[in-house]
């Protein structure tokens, strides 16, 4: 056989190993980089969840104090939009939590929320007196939104805090 055929299928053979390798990591590439952009898109709602449920929960707090001050009458039409703003926030954020947050919402959050609008919301609503006990629940409900909230949170975007940590790799695999 001529060297100049060898040469040339030798070659040829090699030009056809090479693209075949590239292929495979081109491949490989893109999956990473899919995957990358999928999590990234994933966070990002999480957030935004998270925000929304904390702005929403937060007007609603305050346009009850405000009503407090101000009074309940012509002012209902604000608190029912803000009511519906925290319920709608707060359906896509039991939907997106974690195990962890969801358990925490469903057996904290809830009956202290709870226990808010059927004590200090009612009696704000029907014009009664508020008394300190429901005032204090006002108080205790406002502290859970600043501080255990904010705790159960941060979990859920530790990622974000520090996307480039090791324990935030693991979830490029």
């Amino acid at each position: 056989m001529d060297p100049a055929v060898v040469a040339a299928v030798v070659g040829a053979g090699a030009a056809l190993l090479g693209a075949f390798v590239a292929s495979l990591a081109t491949r490989r590439v893109e999956v990473l980089r899919l995957r990358a952009n999928l999590v990234e898109k994933a966070e990002d709602r999480k957030l935004a969840t998270l925000e929304g449920f904390l702005l929403a929960v937060n007007a609603w707090l305050d346009w009850l104090s405000f009503m407090e001050q101000e009074g309940w009458e012509g002012n209902l039409d604000e608190l029912n939009a803000r009511v519906r703003a925290r319920d709608d926030a707060y359906r896509r954020l039991v939907l997106l939590a974690s195990d962890d947050l969801h358990h925490w919402l469903t057996n904290v959050y809830n009956p202290e929320e709870y226990e808010l609008k059927a004590t200090y919301v009612r009696r704000l609503r029907y014009g009664q007196p508020l008394d300190e006990h429901a005032r204090e629940l006002r108080r205790s409900f406002s502290r859970l939104l600043r501080e255990d909230l904010i705790v159960q949170f941060r979990p859920e975007v530790a990622a974000l805090r520090d996307p480039l940590h090791p324990a935030s790799q693991h979830r490029w695999r």
